[in-house]
């Protein structure tokens, strides 16, 4: 043993200290540095691919007339007869409904009986003289059923508005202006459609708002100016815009009522009575000026307490 230890302690060569340094070295890192090794790879099965189902066959019956019948459908009947079912879609109205509501026979024309009219259905059976006695010729306006609210403006159609339109004409009649003068058409161009007021006419004032025209002045009567509601007071400027300015600039308490509550009716100039009582002021005062306007000056601009 003392052999060995000597052995060891002894001084060795350089080169032998060295390749036992070495070897030394690599056992210590085999040791403290195990080797990495990679996981397995492990492969995923791709997705099973869905397999088509099939539609059910329906087979026909051996004889095709043993076949249950069922009602055609209006997508069915369309799809022969498109323009019409296209014209019921856009202007059809009120006629929206089942085609076999009106066409109970159908596919049923022989052109060597002319039978046509016979197969074609009748307005009667659902109408009853809408537009009174006068009016019953249908298709003379109606020119096409399937399409009721596109009304041909013919002769017979602009010479007979009154027919249906009875109060319009009774008011172009009972009071006359300008508008009675024209023919219906020259305003109503389309059948059911009401013009504005500016395509002929301007407004009062600038960016006048549309609604406010109506408000006074009656489209088939227009002289016969009524006051409806709220007016817009910039409106009367339009005419009377000199006393629309003193008015508007007054410091008196009649700057701050509306036109309309002493002018209820157009052209009507009120008495001052009509708000201010008989005698405002003592009956002395009265009797020696009876005239409330010898004080009082302007009504749109009285004078008033400056202290």
């Amino acid at each position: 043993m003392e052999r060995v230890r000597r052995f060891i302690l002894r001084p060795l060569p350089l080169v032998l200290s060295l390749a036992l340094l070495a070897l030394l070295t690599a056992c210590v890192q085999a040791v403290v540095e195990p080797a990495v090794v990679a996981p397995p790879k492990i492969e995923v099965a791709p997705a099973p691919v869905p397999v088509p189902v099939p539609p059910p066959v329906v087979r026909a019956p051996a004889n095709p007339y043993e076949a249950e019948l069922v009602p055609l459908t209006v997508a069915q009947c369309g799809q022969c007869h498109t323009s019409y079912f296209n014209a019921i879609k856009e202007n059809g109205g009120r006629h929206q409904f089942d085609c076999q509501d009106c066409h109970q026979q159908f596919h049923a024309y022989n052109p060597t009986r002319n039978n046509w009219a016979e197969l074609m259905p009748k307005c009667s059976s659902c109408h009853t003289l809408p537009h009174g006695p006068k009016q019953t010729e249908c298709l003379a306006c109606h020119a096409n059923p399937h399409t009721p609210l596109k009304v041909v403006m013919s002769d017979r159609l602009t010479k007979n508005c009154a027919d249906c339109h009875t109060s319009p004409a009774a008011q172009l009649q009972q009071f006359p202006s300008k508008h009675t003068q024209q023919g219906c058409s020259a305003c109503h161009d389309k059948h059911g459609y009401i013009p504005t007021c500016f395509v002929c006419h301007e407004g009062h004032y600038q960016e006048q708002p549309l609604e406010s025209c109506a408000s006074c002045h009656p489209v088939h009567k227009p002289l016969q100016i009524s006051f409806r509601g709220e007016v817009e007071l910039k409106t009367c400027s339009g005419c009377h815009s000199g006393v629309y300015g003193v008015w508007s600039g007054s410091k008196s308490k009649h700057a701050k009522v509306s036109c309309v509550t002493c002018h209820s009716q157009h052209g009507l100039i009120p008495s001052c009575s009509d708000c201010h009582g008989p005698t405002p002021h003592s009956a002395a005062l009265h009797v020696k000026f009876p005239n409330c306007l010898t004080c009082h000056l302007d009504p749109h601009d009285p004078p008033v307490k400056t202290k």
